[in-house]
């Protein structure tokens, strides 16, 4: 009896561990090659983007699915399930729909036009009790449930999107982590076209101060010497420093299209020994925003292709790295010539090597770089000159001497000019900045704000406000700052003379716009009750649908309008129109 109640309590404890977290993602990353999903839509499917791809401030999280250049293609549930979320938003993926299926995957559908009517209505009718154009709901799970190849919406050209096309996701349920859909099979693309390396460059380190100082050299040329293998197009070997690493600029496309993508391979070998692997997949979003330190930048910035490095910094924790030693930084000892491969893979099986030879030779360069000591696992602060700044360890990808310089104030600035570093070194973190202001006048207080200003001298809001005599906001880059005030109120252009008669239309439009510190909020009213108007930053236009069961044909309707910015700067509109 003892025995078969042990065995009962093992059979209970082994039933409860495959429902945690850590049993349904290995289920999940082991079945979704078996689990048979079927295509999201029923035109062929070409791809704009793929999963993993460097879009600065994040990795692309799924593939993003040409429609034709047009909205409105019918968009399928990949598989059976229910909607665990609706999400309706001016940016990001605009209007999205988010299917959990009973293999533990969810399926994530952004951009799109339209929801299934049943969808539609039910998220009308939430925005208006809630008198919200964005709305983020989760509704029962028996409340919307499709089938595989059921439409359960439109596509579209909704939220932060370039272009009509489906985005489209396949994420662990339990974790949320997106997968790479190619790689697993999920879905497959025709693609015959292997990914092959653009510009090499290697990355020189030095120690100054006992901060690591990068000099990056590069060879612009590579050129095929065999199907899939490349070599360097001048000499074949490279003189290097003692210590650093390599990037590679790495251009990837599919059969059939021109759309630059992102690896999911890399592989180097020094002498036929791995010394750095990237596989791309299930990057979880609290981390995407690494993507910054997989990138070499300001190189990566300029170019269509990703640039990757092919060393993990130290501040770099995604698991991305399996096989990487030495964080892939060499150290060469000898004077000898070495062979190297690099090894590209992309996510439908293609894959290019290219082989080169190092050598040691090149010493530091010179001049010496100045700055502050500032190191990556160190909460930092400092104050000079009107300037504090300060941000929290873990900020840094890796230790930097930090450049502060201070500028004369210009016409447009309440303040000096106060360049933090550059903005071609991006941050993990958020800083603290706050400049001085103790003459800035009574009235302009509640206007004041951060600006900064690029290279090519545009001017834009960093946020921040006013108090006990400084401007301190808690921008995400270092760059240029300045204290700006924000004193003009929004533009409101409605694109109809007031008066006009809308019975043949279905729907009106409004452009509204700010000078700087951007739309804060916007209501909308007709006849005196809430009126829902759907925004497009992209455009920067207000769209309200003809509801005419809240307000039937006939007669003259008024349409108020009020817009605010981020400084509390209003403009009101008052129309009217025929329907």
């Amino acid at each position: 009896m003892k025995t078969n109640g042990l065995k009962r309590l093992c059979c209970l404890w082994a039933a409860l561990w495959c429902t945690t977290g850590a049993w349904s993602q290995y289920f999940v990353r082991e079945q979704t090659r078996q689990y048979r999903f079927g295509p999201p839509v029923n035109i062929p499917i070409l791809l704009s983007a793929n999963y993993g791809e460097l879009r600065g401030a994040h990795f692309h999280s799924g593939i993003d699915i040409k429609t034709q250049g047009i909205t409105g293609k019918p968009v399928l549930a990949m598989a059976d399930g229910y909607v665990a979320r609706i999400a309706v938003s001016p940016s990001g993926f605009g209007k999205a729909l988010y299917l959990n299926h009973p293999d533990g995957t969810t399926t994530v559908y952004g951009h799109l036009e339209r929801f299934a009517e049943e969808i539609e209505d039910y998220i009308h009718e939430l925005q208006y009790a809630r008198q919200s154009f964005a709305v983020d709901v989760t509704p029962p799970s028996d409340k919307f449930v499709f089938r595989q190849g059921d439409r359960i919406a439109l596509s579209g050209n909704r939220g932060s999107s370039g272009g009509p096309h489906l985005h489209l996701d396949v994420r662990e349920t339990a974790s949320q982590r997106p997968l790479n859909i190619l790689a697993r099979g999920i879905l497959s693309v025709a693609d015959t076209v292997p990914p092959k390396a653009k510009v090499l460059y290697f990355v020189g380190i030095d120690t100054v101060q006992g901060i690591p100082v990068h000099s990056v050299r590069r060879k612009l040329s590579v050129k095929e010497s065999a199907p899939g293998r490349w070599r360097l197009a001048g000499s074949d070997t490279v003189v290097v420093s003692q210590t650093g690493y390599f990037a590679v600029e790495a251009e990837e496309k599919k059969s059939g299209t021109t759309n630059p993508m992102g690896i999911y391979t890399i592989d180097a070998l020094l002498d036929g020994k791995q010394f750095f692997a990237m596989t791309v997949d299930a990057v979880p979003f609290d981390l995407t925003r690494y993507s910054y330190a997989a990138a070499l930048y300001p190189e990566s910035k300029g170019t269509r292709n990703g640039v990757y490095r092919l060393c993990s910094l130290p501040n770099n924790p995604l698991s991305i790295y399996n096989g990487t030693v030495r964080r892939g930084v060499l150290s060469l000892r000898d004077d000898e010539v070495h062979d190297i491969e690099i090894a590209l893979g992309d996510d439908c099986g293609n894959r290019s090597v290219l082989s080169f030879r190092i050598r040691r030779g090149l010493g530091p360069k010179s001049p010496e770089p100045q700055g502050l000591p500032v190191r990556w696992n160190e909460d930092f602060s400092i104050r000079q000159d009107g300037l504090s700044l300060s941000f929290p360890k873990r900020t840094l990808y890796e230790s930097i001497l930090l450049s502060l310089k201070t500028k004369p104030a210009q016409r447009y600035s309440h303040s000096p000019l106060y360049e933090i570093h550059t903005a071609d070194v991006p941050v993990q973190k958020s800083l603290t900045i706050s400049i001085d202001a103790p003459d800035l006048p009574q009235h302009l207080r509640g206007k004041a704000l951060l600006g900064t200003v690029g290279k090519d001298g545009h001017r834009s809001s960093a946020g921040g406000a006013w108090k006990d005599g400084r401007v301190t906001g808690t921008p995400r880059s270092f760059g240029t700052y300045y204290i700006a005030v924000d004193t003009v109120p929004p533009r409101i252009v409605p694109s109809f003379e007031s008066g006009a008669d809308f019975a043949a239309k279905k729907a009106l439009t409004v452009k509204i716009s700010d000078d700087f510190s951007g739309i804060a909020s916007y209501s909308a009213t007709i006849d005196g009750r809430w009126a829902l108007f759907e925004y497009d930053p992209k455009t920067n236009t207000l769209t309200h649908f003809f509801d005419e069961a809240r307000w039937p044909r006939g007669g003259t309707h008024t349409l108020v309008l009020t817009v605010t910015d981020g400084k509390g700067n209003k403009s009101v509109s008052r129309t009217t129109y025929k329907r």
